[in-house]
């Protein structure tokens, strides 16, 4: 059975559809929104805070990755019912939940509504939709029909163009055509029809499988894309993933390794990697390589593609994305559904 017939056998959703039309996203949520018009001034923002839950958040994770070294305030993602004791009046909060319903952001909306700050949703409908609507909000309205994770883009580019037309950012639409571009040749290169030794998705499925992945990347840019790995592998594939940063895990988890090498080679170790890695990290990376594959397997090594940041971000999240429902499939799961994580909701529900 070849790749894309085990794929087609378990996706019922079309979880590889929705990934491979991940340009094509980009191009239709730059075009959305766009009638938006933002009141707040740009001189009273003094932090940023961007509140959601699992994918719903990663969009928070890839602003602060991109824009942190640009945006003149700090930027926080924030996993919690309660907001951080600075948010005020003076703070820039987008509430992100492509439901509308996840009770963490309607709890941490309701806080900054209280605390007078200057709030933006992004959001599918829902609970935030309502309450944005009764005070007053802007909406940055998300479309239809897809799992939160997998319309991290469209919950990504309105933070871009709110942040640009608040004047925070220069124009984000050069770097999201070329970024629309890469993913182009990528989706032809690494489509599962495409079953030879240029498909890296497909190769990280085969050394994955059997294995518990961990995802190594440097602090910066790919933080974002380490942390969207972990996710999708667990979500997609449904097994356990994880991972950690250069220099952090320098100063402990380095110790971790080499004791136990029968355990040891039970992991498959993946670096995400970026030409704009601080040159420490870089000589981190490859020393720490060396040590890893003492014990354990030969590291898989992802290199990020394009020009601008966010091509570079974005062309690994893609191949993480592709790796994780290429995976589902040698594993005869379907990748779309999230069966405990309802059971979950469901049981808080009635409590």
């Amino acid at each position: 059975m070849s790749l894309l017939e085990a794929i087609q056998k378990v996706d019922a959703a079309d979880m590889l559809g929705k990934v491979l039309d991940m340009a094509a996203h980009f191009e239709r949520a730059w075009d959305s929104n766009q009638e938006i018009s933002l009141d707040y001034d740009p001189s009273q923002i003094h932090n940023i805070t961007i509140a959601g839950m699992g994918g719903s958040a990663i969009s928070g994770d890839v602003l602060r990755c991109l824009k942190s070294d640009e945006v003149p305030v700090p930027i926080m993602v924030n996993r919690h019912y309660e907001l951080a004791n600075y948010v005020n009046k003076h703070s820039l909060v987008f509430v992100s939940s492509y439901s509308g319903n996840t009770e963490e952001t309607v709890a941490a909306f309701e806080a900054a509504h209280n605390r007078g700050a200057q709030i933006i949703c992004i959001t599918g409908g829902g609970k935030i939709k309502e309450l944005a609507g009764e005070w007053g909000y802007p909406v940055y309205s998300l479309p239809g029909g897809f799992p939160p994770r997998a319309a991290l883009v469209f919950l990504t580019v309105p933070l871009l163009q709110a942040l640009f037309q608040l004047g925070l950012i220069e124009n984000p639409e050069p770097q999201i055509k070329e970024t629309v571009n890469v993913l182009k040749t990528l989706t032809e290169l690494y489509h599962p029809k495409q079953e030879n030794e240029h498909n890296i998705p497909a190769l990280i499925a085969d050394n994955v499988s059997g294995k518990v992945p961990v995802i190594y990347a440097g602090t910066g840019l790919l933080e974002a894309a380490a942390i969207r790995w972990r996710g999708q592998f667990s979500e997609n594939a449904e097994i356990l993933a994880y991972g950690n940063l250069f220099p952090e895990m320098n100063h402990n988890e380095i110790v971790g390794w080499g004791l136990q090498k029968e355990l040891d080679r039970s992991f498959q170790v993946i670096y995400l990697r970026d030409r704009g890695d601080h040159p420490r990290i870089k000589l981190r990376m490859d020393i720490i390589r060396s040590l890893i594959e003492e014990t354990s397997n030969p590291v898989l090594e992802i290199w990020s593609e394009g020009e601008s940041p966010v091509a570079r971000l974005f062309s690994i999240i893609f191949t993480g994305d592709l790796a994780s429902v290429f995976l589902a499939a040698k594993l005869g799961v379907d990748p779309t559904p999230v069966k405990k994580i309802d059971y979950l909701k469901s049981t808080l529900s009635r409590q």
